[in-house]
């Protein structure tokens, strides 16, 4: 299975490191938050809330008691409550069609196709996450519904804040709903994550289409790479011809990697 992601011309070659022996190469994960449009993971999210408003229906917890508007971020930042934790993602996509959701930029787009088998052992070495999306509402709402009837008292929230107990699982709850549940009407983009976990105070922090945006940096070893795609090569034929040099210099054969270079 292949995985592919999108990035600007811009971004991949400054996503190399190393020397010509052993190279490396580099990839930003963004900000979950920054990453995603509000209303993608606001979807699971509200799928979420209901799972919450479900079980209470069942348990006829009364109104003044319900726990549906708990706050999922903290006061004045787009923070989720819980562990001072963030979730940092790149976002992949089993098909090859082009997604809606793509990066904004002058330089051009660059299509970077991963084998899953390579990169799915890499991100077990590396205490990566790569994590396949779900488009089914009604089976993560089931989901979401019966991990409320372990859940539900283990958390709280009053006119100071939202707490936990020890063994409460809520957190995991709040990002499994943000960084895997997806609107059904999106479910051709059969997208994955790859993801990581990092405190405010470990990321590194960039502007980014004009905004301050935290990221943290992955590396990905080359031989996870399976295909390099320029869209939109005939409108930059020199550009296209350079990648070509480039991916020699960091040991990637041109005539393997690179798609289009030698017609079928």
């Amino acid at each position: 299975m292949i995985l592919n992601t999108y990035l600007s011309l811009t971004s991949f070659v400054k996503g190399w490191k190393g020397n010509t022996e052993s190279p490396t190469f580099v990839l930003p994960a963004i900000n979950l938050i920054h990453a995603l449009p509000f209303n993608e993971y606001e979807y699971g999210l509200s799928l979420l809330r209901k799972s919450i408003g479900l079980h209470e229906q069942r348990m006829n917890i009364p109104l003044e008691k319900s726990k549906q508007m708990i706050p999922f971020f903290r006061d004045n930042r787009r923070m989720l409550v819980g562990p001072e934790m963030e979730i940092y993602i790149i976002s992949l996509y089993e098909s090859d069609k082009q997604p809606l959701r793509m990066p904004v930029t002058d330089a051009p787009l660059i299509k970077l196709s991963f084998d899953y088998e390579q990169l799915a052992e890499h991100c077990l070495l590396e205490n990566l996450y790569l994590i396949r999306c779900k488009y089914d509402e009604k089976q993560m709402l089931d989901i979401f519904v019966q991990q409320m009837e372990r859940e539900y008292d283990k958390f709280f929230y009053d006119d100071e804040h939202t707490g936990f107990t020890a063994d409460s699982r809520f957190y995991s709850m709040l990002c499994n709903a943000c960084m895997e549940v997806k609107n059904p009407s999106e479910k051709d983009e059969k997208e994955w994550n790859l993801a990581l976990f990092r405190h405010p105070a470990e990321a590194e922090y960039g502007f980014i289409d004009g905004k301050l945006t935290p990221f943290s940096p992955v590396s990905i070893p080359p031989t996870c790479i399976k295909k390099v795609a320029m869209m939109d090569r005939e409108k930059d034929i020199l550009s296209f011809s350079a990648l070509a040099g480039f991916l020699q210099k960091n040991g990637l054969a041109p005539e393997i990697y690179l798609d289009g270079l030698i017609e079928d």
